[in-house]
């Protein structure tokens, strides 16, 4: 054999003459797992699976048959990640869900935004430079109501001193919260912030400490269930689900191989990586399971290079203190906020009420 002719080279140019695809470029998403993911999208059955040349990316086209209509889907054949999926209603296609592009999330309100975190003064900043969603930290005082508040005690955010769960929300409304103002800020309950949200923003919900029914109590109440996403231990994140099926939950993955293993246990709508666990792989791998991929870039991964790296890898939220320079470099891009303008706009094809998951 020639020299130049590798046994790879043969192998494509043989394949070529069959009109089959050659083998995908390692870091691709293959034909089959694109399949995958529009059965476990869909519960359907798919006829047809090809790449879409004209398109920028070159994405899988798969179109199939699933309750009783036809459906077709575009997944990018990179990372993966669901673009669209439309169904055909009385001869009509219709979208059931389209990406809205990367969804800013404003880490403790945005932390280093200029305004105390976890306050009402950060919330409004927040919305105000463009956030898509923003992550509270939530616990639980002596007298049984929930507060804004990410430590244990109150020593560093505001002027007092003990832990929340031994004082009541009198005592904890007595305190300023520490501000390079002059202004008075108090710490908010969750539903004094949620309701600052409602119909603004989405909240991403980090429940560190108190009684879960008492948190559903107060989003149900407000009528929130499907704007909130949750976070926390894989085991709270089951008894949430368990609990209230409509709600987002964001289990954490911390490498590649497990996320498999939490997509089918939990069936969350999204993975969480915290920057450690981020890679090319793992969100090959939650997108292929039907979940979104969520990626901080937080502490010494708050810059924009570590941004850039996340947008390539395919992530589909970005959490950062400082999310006015996220929505930035996503303006810069062309990737901030690309079907965002109706009502209802579906944020995971979880919040579609015709897909189904039999498979994951």
């Amino acid at each position: 054999m020639p020299a130049f002719c590798s046994r790879d080279a043969i192998l494509w140019f043989a394949m070529t003459l069959l009109c089959l695809e050659p083998f995908p470029a390692e870091g691709q998403m293959s034909r089959l797992e694109a399949v995958h993911m529009a059965e476990i999208l869909t519960g359907g059955v798919v006829q047809a699976c090809e790449r879409v040349e004209d398109a920028p990316d070159r994405p899988y086209q798969l179109s199939g048959e699933a309750q009783g209509s036809s459906f077709r889907m575009r997944v990018h054949a990179t990372h993966g990640r669901v673009l669209s999926i439309d169904r055909q209603i009385a001869s009509r296609w219709q979208r059931a869900y389209q990406w809205p592009g990367i969804q800013v999330v404003a880490h403790r309100g945005g932390a280093l935004l200029g305004p105390p975190e976890n306050t009402i003064e950060a919330i409004e900043k927040a919305i105000e430079i463009g956030a898509d969603l923003i992550e509270i930290d939530i616990r639980q005082t002596q007298d049984g109501h929930l507060i804004l508040m990410h430590d244990v005690t109150v020593d560093r955010t505001t002027h007092g001193h003990g832990k929340v769960s031994d004082l009541t929300l009198a005592q904890i409304r007595q305190l300023e919260v520490k501000n390079p103002t002059e202004s008075r800020i108090q710490v908010p309950t969750l539903r004094e912030a949620l309701k600052v949200m409602k119909g603004r923003i989405d909240p991403d919900l980090d429940y560190k400490e108190g009684d879960l029914g008492k948190l559903l109590e107060v989003v149900r109440e407000l009528d929130m269930v499907e704007a909130c996403t949750l976070y926390g231990s894989w085991e709270r994140c089951e008894q949430m689900a368990a609990e209230e099926p409509r709600l987002r939950i964001r289990p954490s993955a911390d490498f590649p191989l497990q996320v498999p293993t939490v997509a089918r246990t939990l069936r969350p709508a999204m993975v969480n990586f915290d920057w450690h666990a981020v890679s090319e792989e793992g969100i090959r791998l939650a997108h292929s399971h039907g979940c979104l991929a969520f990626v901080n870039c937080l502490g010494r991964a708050d810059t924009e290079t570590y941004m850039q790296w996340a947008v390539e890898a395919g992530a589909d939220y970005i959490q950062s203190d400082r999310p006015d320079r996220v929505v930035a470099y996503l303006k810069q891009k062309g990737l901030y906020r690309l079907h965002s303008g109706e009502p209802g706009q579906l944020k995971t094809p979880l919040r579609s009420i015709f897909l189904q998951y039999p498979f994951r």
